[in-house]
């Protein structure tokens, strides 16, 4: 049975007046899902090797999954890390933000007996379904031109849209049972490129 879980990371650190900082909440694909939060000040978390950024001509393959298996656990075939990145700053008196779907290669992993094109699929799509969610964030955050001070009103919409990332990421898994159910697996394969592309307009 091919599962997957949270890897769940918690940081605060202080934001000055004029800030600038980043925020990341992490995809889970088991029942018991967790919200996460990454903040920093600052530039926020730089780019590197380990980050994938979600793009529709790209699609993930399993040399992706570079962190070491967890063998000892016979219950998870597979790993997917993936997260919401939001950014915003303050100015000229209005809050400025951006939206990205990443995809976590150090932190993802597979178990070789997982290695195949079905499974890797089902994997696919849990990130699929993570850049659905931002562009659904950015297409609500859209609706409202946000001063300096609404921060509490952009986190509270933001984190709205999170929780619904997070139960649509289980209930994939629940009704497809991680893929085994082939009819479901199928149902979800159409489903979430109709979302996609009903929110082109927010990529």
């Amino acid at each position: 049975m091919l599962k997957s879980m949270l890897l769940f990371i918690l940081f605060f650190l202080h934001i000055p007046l004029d800030f600038s900082s980043t925020k990341e909440t992490r995809g889970c694909e088991k029942f018991n899902c967790h919200h996460s939060i990454v903040l920093v000040n600052g530039n926020g978390i730089e780019e590197d090797e380990n980050r994938i950024e979600w793009s529709e001509g790209s699609r993930l393959s399993w040399d992706d999954f570079q962190a070491d298996p967890q063998w000892w656990n016979d219950d998870i075939a597979a790993i997917t890390s993936s997260l919401i990145q939001y950014k915003y700053s303050c100015q000229n008196g209005k809050l400025n933000y951006a939206v990205k779907t990443i995809f976590l290669k150090d932190e993802s992993w597979v178990k070789k007996k997982a290695k195949t094109t079905h499974y890797l699929i089902h994997e696919q799509l849990h990130f699929d379904i993570t850049e659905v969610f931002s562009r659904k964030l950015k297409a609500k955050l859209s609706n409202y031109e946000f001063k300096c001070n609404d921060v509490e009103k952009f986190e509270a919409i933001t984190k709205e849209i999170l929780t619904d990332w997070q139960n649509t990421q289980k209930r994939y898994d629940y009704q497809s049972r991680f893929s085994l159910n082939e009819a479901a697996q199928k149902k979800w394969e159409i489903f979430i490129p109709d979302i996609l592309d009903a929110y082109s307009d927010y990529k």
